[in-house]
């Protein structure tokens, strides 16, 4: 089970919303399995189907956890054309100590969490407080 305070859900929302039509990417922070800190960060695929993280914002990003006392709790990208479930490219280049967020734009929103261990997805709880 993955916590999200509302705020960042609502803010994770709103960025994949604005990178539509290409995919968004960004990394989920905090402690305890409770997310309280967004990092938004560029594609640099520029890419409706794919996303690969700019170097140097995910660095900046990993030092400021490491500053707060933060984890990387989760990475998460959008889906723009729908589908909350892990591509083989999703499974393939996972990690396996963090959770994945896929937000779907079109039609509806709709968000999935999942843990990726061995190429096998498997569904987690979200939940917003």
């Amino acid at each position: 089970m993955l916590k999200i305070k509302k705020e960042i859900y609502d803010e994770m929302i709103e960025y994949c919303k604005s990178c539509f039509p290409q995919e968004a990417c960004g990394i989920l922070a905090g402690n305890n399995n409770i997310v309280t800190k967004i990092y938004k960060i560029k594609n640099i695929e520029n890419s409706s189907v794919s996303y690969l993280m700019e170097p140097s914002e995910q660095f900046k990003a990993m030092k400021d956890m490491r500053t707060l006392g933060l984890q990387m709790l989760a990475i998460f990208h959008s889906h723009p054309w729908g589908g909350v479930y892990p591509s083989g490219k999703d499974r393939q280049l996972a990690f396996c100590d963090v959770y994945y967020l896929i937000v779907a734009i079109e039609p509806n929103i709709d968000v999935k969490c999942f843990k990726i261990e061995e190429g096998d997805a498997i569904e987690v709880r979200l939940i917003t407080e």
